[in-house]
């Protein structure tokens, strides 16, 4: 591709914004069109695969990470937290209260002072690792948010290198169909030759671009998609702080109520202490289930994918689909229009060797 050549065949501005690209890409795109010069069909299939290498490399190591550690210690930390929840009944202390709600605090300030001391000790000291491990935990995640922003960043950029692959092979396609269209009428051996080779690439081109560009329009869905997970990880987050700097303290102060309110010797102290628990406790409950009610109702019935996305997805498939059988069937109908050229100039071939010397053609 001669200079000349090269420049007329670069696309035009709107091309360039259809592939999200702009005029600054012009020198990436005539430089990407380089090997397009060897028409060889290995070169032609090769075309543009080192684009996408990248971001599959790095798709493969995040989801190796994810399966391997996140997944589960997450799950083991939020099983913790349950399972000390579950001990804070004290369900185990005789002779329990039969008043509802309030009668398992009544059973822990009647309970012996030793065995209160000695089960605050084994649940703080409970709290205490969760509360390290919960930080760790929270930790990855916010190392996971950096990750899927890293990601998003190499897809950009697998897009728009995929872009420039596009527009460069499309440029070519352009300078392959006037070459061969100035050998439409030319007859001699070279020239046939030559419009076999160029026919030929030309197909094969024009699946690879066309292969190409569904990839990077694969690669702009998946963009919206790389955030939706980024957010579901920060929403993760957020979740662990709250269990760290809001359930697990809570906690603990509820156990240091207990011990106070145990010193408590009369039982008209013991029971406004008790209320005033209860109802501390209950609005603190409140706020924290409608709380975190909220932020989990919305984070689990927002879908991963938006319904226009996958009806999107589901009519340019369709189109590929509609566009792929178009394309054979033009193949075909060119195939058998060649093959009937063919068959002709063979006849003809054949009539005129017939022909004597004296015999006009």
């Amino acid at each position: 591709m001669n200079s000349e050549n090269a420049l007329a065949a670069l696309p035009d501005s709107q091309t360039l914004k259809s592939l999200g690209l702009t005029e600054a890409d012009l020198p990436r795109i005539a430089e990407a069109a380089k090997p397009l010069q060897d028409l060889s069909p290995t070169n032609l299939q090769r075309y543009g695969s080192e684009a996408s290498r990248r971001s599959s490399g790095f798709s493969t190591q995040l989801l190796d990470k994810v399966r391997n550690s996140d997944l589960d210690e997450s799950g083991e930390k939020l099983g913790e937290v349950v399972k000390i929840a579950r001990s804070l009944d004290l369900g185990a202390f005789a002779n329990r209260s039969k008043v509802p709600l309030l009668g398992p605090l009544i059973d822990k300030f009647k309970a012996g002072r030793e065995e209160l001391v000695q089960k605050y000790s084994s649940t703080n000291s409970q709290i205490d690792r969760l509360m390290h491990d919960v930080g760790q935990t929270q930790a990855r995640q916010s190392q996971r948010v950096g990750e899927y922003e890293q990601m998003h960043q190499i897809v950009r950029d697998e897009h728009r290198e995929l872009g420039i692959h596009v527009a460069a092979g499309r440029a070519r396609l352009a300078e392959l169909e006037q070459e061969l269209a100035a050998l439409a009428s030319a007859e001699d051996p070279e020239s046939r030759i030559r419009r076999g080779e160029l026919d030929s690439a030309i197909r094969q081109l024009d699946k690879r671009v066309s292969d190409l560009h569904l990839l990077q329009h694969a690669n702009e869905q998946m963009l919206p998609m790389i955030r939706l997970i980024q957010a579901n990880a920060i929403q993760l987050i957020e979740k662990f702080s709250a269990v760290r700097d809001i359930t697990l303290p809570m906690w603990r102060n509820q156990f240091a109520i207990q011990l106070s309110l145990a010193d408590q010797k009369s039982a008209t102290q013991l029971a406004g202490a008790i209320d005033e628990a209860s109802n501390a406790l209950m609005r603190r409950n409140a706020e924290l289930i409608q709380q975190t009610a909220v932020e989990t109702a919305r984070a689990n019935q927002r879908g991963i994918l938006d319904i226009d996305t996958l009806r999107t997805v589901h009519e340019k498939l369709i189109q590929t689909v509609e566009e792929v059988r178009q394309i054979h069937r033009e193949g075909m109908a060119q195939r058998l229009e060649a093959s009937n050229e063919i068959t002709r100039m063979r006849q003809d071939l054949q009539q005129r060797l017939a022909l004597t010397t004296q015999e006009n053609p």
